[in-house]
């Protein structure tokens, strides 16, 4: 007599997961804002070498525009800069998912640092600096 599962298990788990948990939310909220913390620090830094008077109004006026004259390989270039580093953050968070959550979490925040810091460096190097 063979024993079958219960219909009610391949509905249950065709299900998936979704951002249901506060948890879930709050840790999509954080992502933003610390996207838009550096977004804004790299901006601040940007409008205060090149002497602006106000470098803080500047800067987040400048968060959100777009680059006038921009060259748009280079707005491309630094879109995929930006793509490759969040594919090598997911990549390491897939590779350490079955390590322990702390070292999850240690890796992939080194992997997203790194990733972060080629892109500024990147943006750094290729941005015209003719522009006020």
């Amino acid at each position: 007599m063979a024993v079958t599962e219960p219909a009610i298990a391949s509905t249950v788990l065709a299900r998936g997961s979704s951002l249901d948990g506060p948890g879930d939310w709050a840790l999509f909220i954080g992502i933003f804002a610390v996207y838009l913390a550096i977004g804004y620090a790299l901006e601040y830094r940007s409008k205060r070498r090149r002497g602006a008077r106000r470098p803080t109004k500047a800067a987040v006026e400048g968060l959100f525009t777009e680059r006038s004259g921009a060259d748009p390989l280079q707005r491309f270039s630094s879109r995929m800069v930006m793509l490759v580093g969040a594919l090598a953050a997911g990549g390491a968070g897939y590779a350490t998912r079955s390590a322990p959550m702390a070292v999850q979490i240690v890796s992939v925040g080194a992997v997203a640092l790194a990733g972060i810091f080629a892109w500024a460096y990147f943006d750094h190097r290729t941005e015209s600096r003719d522009e006020t």
